[in-house]
């Protein structure tokens, strides 16, 4: 793998964000080694630790005010990119990957496979992402590059406390997109219709008058949907408590929250809005010496509403004269072929209901066996989660107007009525989705240090699963058994192996168990006797790691001979059955796809004030499943018949930096920390047709393929090809006639005087092969600032939405006067398709890097002499933003999201005042 050396030094200097705040601070380097983490079924001592992991704590994630966790973690963890699509209250829609573009991830909340939407931020203790084969692999059955590992909140033994913290804000719209005017509008579509040659249905004098003066709004409409539907910004408000506590026996925690936002839209009483409730409780109990329990519930019930017809489609598709949103008292206007009036649908429609309820538990026993075997613990634990969501409509439709006539002030005379109101008269049920699932596991630990010296610690680990969902005909079980040993000598140098047999109903019987190894080995360079005398290094580590996943998580149907719904079979001519074909040709050779990893990373803390960690990392995907409709001839059966076989094969490489300083002077402190990741996928095995002269091995897998543009096309050229005397190539499928003066042109890349697929190269890629960030936080005695700036580089934006892209009956945007963003003009206009020019090519490629304002926090603690006359342990108001500024050639739209605003809710800024109060 080739990196563009700048990325190198900038990565190495000039890393991103919030380091491992439990590893990472530089007053936690002197006893690093020692510190206990926590690993995959328990817990280990740094020092011994063959992996690559990356730790944030909670209290990290509170400068965050969101009722979303991913949003809150975006950026905080290197190596874990987190993109939102969209702000809709109570939608969790982010686009999440580890370490780059191939591969997903898991999510284990104390250590079982759960969702973090229904989370509130206060509730979680620690989060971990894991991304080394080893301290990943006794999750067996999964391929993932990362394991995010969620700890929730336990209780102390530090008597009674009490916390509330309340938090009060608005959100507003970082982008939305703008349009132009009616006037504007109705003189470039005429300009589109001259292109076209049509003289017919333009806009006359009198209509440019009118839309241009404003002063006859029901003949001649001008509306700016965003600006009349929406609200400068929507509430959000975060409530919740903490009650914890306990001895040397027993430990508890609960804690209780609300969160509400909502109310972006401007009429109605619907407007989109989420309200949830989370409720968990831990236990810690020490029955005896030998004998610990652990106890956890949680619950969530939330309730989410929207109205029951509006959409953002309709703000960025209708045109802003096409109709007048009131055309008489309580009377709303539309055509009849745009019957979506957004007043209407906002406050007349109704609404849909969604309420989600999700329960889960886990117990676990904790048997310490030294009386037996010292050094010897078992730990069963077992887990259950019920989720069920149900959707609740009440649909109205309402009553739509046309005007008919108009009076010589151009007010209206008479109205046709082209939807009549059918108003519902109960609820409908509108969909449901459940999930239930439990699991078993249990782990037997053995854990010695013999002469000093030898330090060895094992655990087998058994673990089940069953989870049935709605409308799955199997149920998705798993099973592992997996050994994991680890032993160190001398404190220095470290081996763990690990080794699972895992379990998937996914296969046939034959190829339903596999074993998959892993190794790793670390050396503690800070314990080496020729750097005791080296003041300046508190902490030197250097790890390596390899290891192999299979992946069980697939549908239990792609093995299997498939049927569907063919043809009829008629008895007579009025009568007939439905018969029935084969679809899918079973596989039962169908197999495991494998990730083979490799991990590398040094770390070092130093003058106990800097922290700096570097990695690499080396990914191969094998065996991926694909149908080979290319590589098979279509007479065989084509996509439908083909069974699914273990074909391709997918590579990526990258590394990771981490950078940290910190240091106190006097009540004044402060940290600066940094990360960045580099990431680049290629193709190895693709499913395409031999043909030697277009092939996409060794590109990336999110490669974006298109032509080069090379100018306009002149009239004296285009009279030249439509006379058959130009040599000047053009589309091969493009009938000449229907060239004009100022389309684009291609370049003919292999001189074969046609453009086409032979034509097309890699102009971008659609993923950030770079992600980066660096925050501040500086203290002054009751004072405490923290500032984060996250980016994603290293990727380009195809501007092929109707944004972008203007042709047809699309709504035309502010790219027809400011251009694209990246600095070429709009195509010509035409009112038709212009295929010529909508073709994928460079000249719709954008620089899609961009830079965030992501996270600023201000808060002042109470002085203690305050605080304890008011009896109270702490007393703190914190000032919060986020998502504040944007640097980024993109505009018109969030760089983070196209669609948002656009087709979707836009995402959000917030700015929010909290107080928090302990007891």
């Amino acid at each position: 793998m080739k990196f563009n050396i700048k990325y190198l030094f900038f990565t190495m200097a000039f890393s991103s964000v919030a380091v491992n705040a439990q590893l990472s601070l530089p007053a936690d380097s002197v006893d690093k080694a020692k510190k206990e983490v926590n690993v995959l079924f328990g817990q280990q001592e740094y020092g011994r630790f063959v992996g690559n992991m990356s730790t944030i704590k909670g209290s990290d994630l509170e400068t965050y005010p969101a009722l979303m966790i991913n949003e809150a973690l975006a950026g905080k963890l290197p190596g874990v990119f987190i993109r939102q699509n969209q702000g809709t209250p109570g939608i969790d829609d982010f686009n999440i990957a580890v370490r780059g573009s191939l591969g997903g991830y898991i999510v284990l909340v104390d250590g079982v496979d759960r969702t973090l939407t229904q989370y509130d931020i206060e509730q979680i203790e620690e989060v971990t992402v894991l991304k080394d084969p080893v301290s990943k692999a006794l999750y067996g059955g999964r391929m993932c590059n990362g394991i995010i590992m969620v700890t929730t909140k336990r209780g102390k033994n530090t008597g009674k406390e009490f916390r509330l913290n309340i938090q009060q804000g608005m959100k507003r719209p970082t982008r939305l997109p703008g349009y132009l005017n009616a006037y504007d509008f109705a003189t470039k579509y005429n300009e589109a219709l001259s292109n076209d040659g049509i003289m017919t249905g333009r806009y006359d004098d009198a209509a440019l008058e009118g839309y241009k003066n404003g002063n006859r709004p029901y003949q001649y409409p001008d509306v700016d949907y965003y600006d009349e539907f929406l609200n400068n910004f929507m509430n959000v408000t975060r409530v919740n408590a903490e009650y914890y506590g306990g001895n040397e026996k027993t430990r508890y925690y609960v804690h209780g929250a609300y969160q509400n936002e909502g109310g972006l839209e401007k009429y109605g009483d619907k407007k989109t809005k989420m309200n949830a409730f989370n409720l968990q409780g831990n236990l810690d109990t020490q029955f005896s010496k030998a004998i610990l329990l652990h106890a956890n519930f949680a619950g969530y019930i939330g309730d989410r509403v929207n109205p029951g017809g509006f959409s953002f489609s309709t703000l960025s598709s209708r045109y802003p004269n096409a109709y007048p949103i009131f055309v008489g008292k309580d009377s709303v206007g539309g055509t009849s072929s745009w019957l979506d009036n957004p007043y209407a649908a906002q406050a007349l429609t109704g609404y849909y209901r969604e309420s989600q309820i999700r329960v889960q538990g886990d117990m676990a026993l904790t048997f310490k066996l030294d009386r037996f075997v010292k050094g010897l613990s078992v730990k069963p634990v077992y887990s259950f989660d019920v989720y069920h969501m149900q959707k609740l409509s009440k649909i109205h439709r309402p009553a739509i107007y046309s005007i008919a006539s108009f009076d010589e002030n151009g007010n209206p005379l008479t109205f046709n009525e082209i939807q009549t109101s059918q108003p519902a008269t109960e609820q409908s049920f509108a969909g449901d989705d459940y999930l239930n699932r439990w699991t078993f596991m249990t782990t037997v630990s053995y854990d010695r240090i013999f002469n000093k010296n030898h330090a060895f610690k094992a655990d087998l680990v058994y673990y089940i699963s069953k989870a049935s969902t709605a409308g799955d005909q199997y149920d998705y079980k798993r099973l592992n058994l997996g050994l994991r040993a680890n032993y160190t000598f001398r404190e220095r140098y470290t081996v763990e192996g690990v080794i699972n047999y895992v379990g998937s109903q996914s296969y046939a019987p034959d190829h339903r168990f596999k074993f998959y190894p892993a190794i790793g080995a670390g050396w503690l360079v800070s314990n080496e006797s020729f750097m005791r005398d080296i003041d300046a290094v508190d902490f030197f580590k250097v790890n390596a790691s390899w290891g192999i996943m299979g992946d069980g998580n697939i549908s239990p149907n792609l093995w299997r001979r498939s049927w569907g719904s063919g043809g009829r079979y008629y008895f007579n001519s009025s009568s007939y059955g439905a018969t029935s074909q084969l679809t899918q040709v079973e596989n039962y050779a169908l197999n495991w796809p494998k990730q083979q990893e490799i991990d590398i990373s040094l770390e070092m803390n130093f003058l106990k004030s800097i922290y700096a960690k570097f990695s690499y990392f080396d990914y191969k995907q094998t065996g991926l499943l694909s149908k080979k409709v290319n590589t098979i001839p279509s007479i065989i059966g084509g996509t439908l018949f083909l069974p699914y076989d273990n074909f391709e094969e997918n590579g990526m490489k990258g590394m990771e930096a981490e950078l940290a300083y910190g240091h106190k002077i006097k009540d004044f402190s402060f940290r600066i920390g940094a990360h960045a990741t580099y990431s680049k996928t290629n193709k190895i095995v693709v499913d395409e047709l031999n043909d030697p002269n277009y092939t996409t091995v060794g590109t990336p897998t999110d490669a974006i393929w298109g032509y080069r543009s090379n100018g306009y096309y002149t009239q004296a050229e285009i009279d030249e090809i439509q006379a058959g005397t130009s040599n000047l190539p053009m589309l091969a499928d493009l009938n000449p006639l229907t060239l004009k003066a100022g389309n684009i042109k291609y370049q003919d890349l292999n001189h074969d005087g046609v453009i086409d697929k032979y034509d097309t190269e890699v102009i971008g890629n659609s993923a950030p092969r770079l992600m980066y960030g660096f925050d501040f936080n500086f203290g002054y005695k009751g004072f405490n600032l923290y500032v984060m700036f996250l980016g994603y580089g290293k990727h380009d934006c195809l501007l092929n939405n109707a944004y972008y892209q203007i042709r047809s009956t699309r709504k035309y945007s502010n790219v027809l006067n400011d251009g694209l963003p990246n600095g070429n003009p709009h195509p010509l206009l035409t009112t038709g398709e212009g295929t010529n020019d909508f073709q994928t090519s460079d000249y719709w490629i954008a620089n899609g890097r961009y830079l965030k304002l992501q996270n600023v926090a201000l808060s002042y603690s109470l002085p203690k002499k305050a605080i304890d006359k008011m009896r109270m342990k702490e007393m703190k108001f914190t000032l919060y933003g986020t998502d504040l500024l944007t640097f980024s050639k993109i505009e018109g739209l969030d760089p983070e999201s196209f669609n948002a605003g656009l087709t979707q809710f836009p995402l959000f800024s917030t700015y929010a005042l909290g107080v928090s109060v302990t007891f």
